[in-house]
C-alpha cells in the first residue's frame, strides 16, 4: 500500500479484510493542531506538518470528558485535550475511485464519547461502496465554554462553540484530502446519533459550514436542542472562573489555561451538581447563539428556510419516544416535522424514519427499540456481542432482561437494508433501492414515513407517532 499524501505530509495505514474485499484503514489522522496551552478555548488551528511518513495505525486518545458513571473506574478510557483526530476506512482501489464519503459524528450529549469505538469503525458501510470517516473533537466545558474574556480576545467578538468549529475544521480537511483516499470531495454525507445528530443539525443550520457537505442523516438527536444566548453562556463561564478561584488573577485566561484539564472538569462537575438536577448530567454547556457560527436556534433557522439546502434523513427509535428508558424524547417527532417542512421550503427532499427492530428475546420480555439500538444495524455490527454489552444499560432500562440479544436473520436483514439505504442516500441523495422498498419524501399533507423493522413498511401519521404510544 503506497503512502497517501495529505496537506500535512505522507501517512500510512493498514490493510485488512478478505482477498477481494480489502479495506485500507487509517487511524489517528490529525486534522488540526492540538488545542492545548494557549490554544485551549480557541478555534482550531491548522495541523502541524511533518517530514517522512507518519504511521496512522493507532487510534488517538479520546477527548477530555467527565468520567462516565456507567463505566467502572478501572475500565475507563484515558482522555486528553490533544483530541483533534479522525479515522478513515476506504475500500477504494485507487485515488481515482471518487467514492461517496460518509462522515460520522459520535453521540454522548456533546459531553461524552469518542469516534474510535469499534462499532463505528467496522467494514459494513465501506463494503457498500463508500469511504467512511469518524471524527473526534472537543467536548463539554473544554469544547463549549464561553466567557467575556474569551469573547474579548476573539476576532469575532464571541466565544464558545469550539466543538462545532472542530467539526468544521475536520470537514475542511476531508474536503481537501479525501480524494487521496479514493473519496469524492464533492459528495460528502454527514451523519450522527444522539449528540451526533445534534452536531449534524447544527452544521446544517450554520452558515460557516455551507458547501462542506452535501447530504445529512440525523439519528435520535438535534430536533429538540434549545441553545443559549452567548451572553448567558458567558455568565456560566464567569461562574466557573470564580469556582476555580482565578477570577481575581491579573490574567484570568492565562491562569485558566495553566490549569490541568482534569482540574477544570472536576470543578465544573462539582458546579453542575451545585446548580441542580438539570445540570448534573449535561452541565450548562450548549450551543451558543452567537450571530456568527449560529445566527439563531436551529429550529428557527429551519422554520424560516435558512438552513444549508441539502437532503436530510431523520430517524427516531420508537422505544425512545415515550415509556421507560434512559432517554425519553417525546418532543423529537414535532422537532423532526419542523426540520422536514423546512427542507421543503428550500426545495430539497427530507425523509422521515422510525426504527423499531428489537431482537426477539428482548421484544418478548417487553424491551423496546431504545436509544442507540439502531447503531448496530446502521454499521452492520449486529453479530458483534461487545457493543451490545456496552450499551446494555440503555436496553435494560428500556425493558430488555436477558443479558444478550438473540440475533436472527431478521436482525441481519434489517441491518443490510439500512446499510444499503444509508449508502444509497450518500451516493444519490435518495435512499431508494430497487428491490428493498420505496421510501417517499416527507410531505406534511401525507405525513408518511418508513417504519424500519422486519418487514419494512411505509406508514402514515409520522407527526402523531409519539402520541400513539
Amino acid at each position: 500500500m503506497e503512502p497517501i499524501k495529505t496537506d500535512n505530509g505522507l501517512i500510512s495505514g493498514r490493510v485488512r479484510g478478505e482477498p477481494g474485499k480489502e479495506m485500507q484503514i487509517y487511524r489517528g489522522i490529525p486534522y488540526a493542531a492540538p488545542p492545548i496551552g494557549d490554544l485551549r478555548w480557541k478555534p482550531p488551528q491548522q495541523a502541524v506538518s511533518w517530514t517522512g511518513i507518519r504511521e496512522c495505525t493507532t487510534y488517538s486518545i479520546q477527548a477530555s470528558q467527565y468520567p462516565d458513571v456507567n463505566v467502572p473506574t478501572a475500565q475507563r478510557i484515558p482522555c486528553s485535550e490533544d483530541c483533534l483526530y479522525l479515522n478513515i476506512l476506504t475500500p477504494a482501489k485507487s485515488p481515482t475511485a471518487r467514492l461517496p464519503v460518509m462522515v460520522f459524528f459520535h453521540g454522548g450529549g456533546l459531553r461524552y464519547g469518542n469516534g474510535n469505538w469499534s462499532l463505528y469503525n467496522g467494514p459494513g458501510l465501506p463494503e457498500h461502496g463508500v469511504v467512511l470517516a469518524t471524527v473526534n473533537g472537543r467536548l463539554g466545558v473544554m469544547g463549549l465554554m464561553a466567557h467575556p474574556l474569551l469573547s474579548k480576545e476573539s476576532n469575532t467578538g464571541v466565544s464558545g462553540n469550539y466543538l462545532f468549529l472542530d467539526l468544521i475544521a475536520a470537514l475542511q480537511w476531508i474536503k481537501k484530502n479525501i480524494a487521496g483516499f479514493g473519496g469524492d470531495p464533492d459528495n460528502i454525507t454527514i451523519f450522527g446519533e444522539s449528540g451526533g445528530g445534534t452536531k449534524v443539525i447544527s452544521l446544517m443550520a450554520s452558515p460557516l459550514a455551507k458547501g462542506l457537505f452535501h447530504r445529512a442523516i440525523c439519528q435520535s438527536g438535534g430536533s429538540t436542542v434549545r441553545p443559549m444566548n452567548v451572553r448567558e453562556m458567558e455568565s456560566f463561564g464567569e461562574r466557573l472562573f470564580a469556582k476555580l478561584d482565578i477570577d481575581k488573577e491579573k490574567d484570568p485566561l492565562a491562569a485558566a489555561r495553566a490549569l490541568s484539564w482534569e482540574k477544570v472538569i472536576e470543578v465544573d462537575q462539582a458546579q453542575n451538581v451545585e446548580m441542580g438536577k438539570d445540570y448534573v448530567f449535561m452541565g450548562p454547556w450548549n450551543i451558543a447563539v452567537d450571530g456568527w457560527f449560529m445566527p439563531d436556534a436551529p429550529a428557527n433557522i429551519f422554520k424560516a428556510g435558512k438552513q444549508n439546502a441539502i437532503p436530510l434523513i431523520t430517524l427516531a427509535n420508537l422505544g425512545e419516544l415515550s415509556g421507560t428508558g434512559v432517554v425519553v424524547a417525546s418532543q423529537m417527532i414535532p422537532g423532526y416535522v419542523n426540520l422536514l417542512i423546512g427542507e421543503g421550503k428550500v426545495g430539497v427532499k427530507g425523509y422521515a424514519g422510525i426504527f423499531d427492530q428489537v431482537p426477539g428475546n428482548w421484544r418478548q420480555e417487553g424491551g423496546g427499540s431504545s436509544h442507540g439500538m439502531e447503531l448496530h444495524y446502521v454499521f452492520g455490527e449486529v453479530d458483534d456481542p461487545n457493543p451490545w454489552k456496552v450499551l446494555r444499560f440503555l436496553y435494560r432500562s428500556g425493558g430488555a432482561k436477558s443479558p444478550a440479544p438473540l440475533i436472527t436473520e431478521a436482525e441481519r436483514n434489517v441491518s443490510e437494508a439500512m446499510m444499503t439505504m444509508w449508502t444509497q442516500f450518500a451516493k444519490t441523495g435518495e435512499p431508494n433501492v430497487k428491490g428493498i422498498i420505496t421510501w417517499p419524501p416527507y410531505e406534511e399533507a401525507t405525513d408518511r414515513y418508513l417504519y424500519i423493522a422486519e418487514p419494512l413498511q411505509v406508514k402514515g401519521g409520522f407527526s402523531q407517532v409519539a402520541q400513539k404510544r
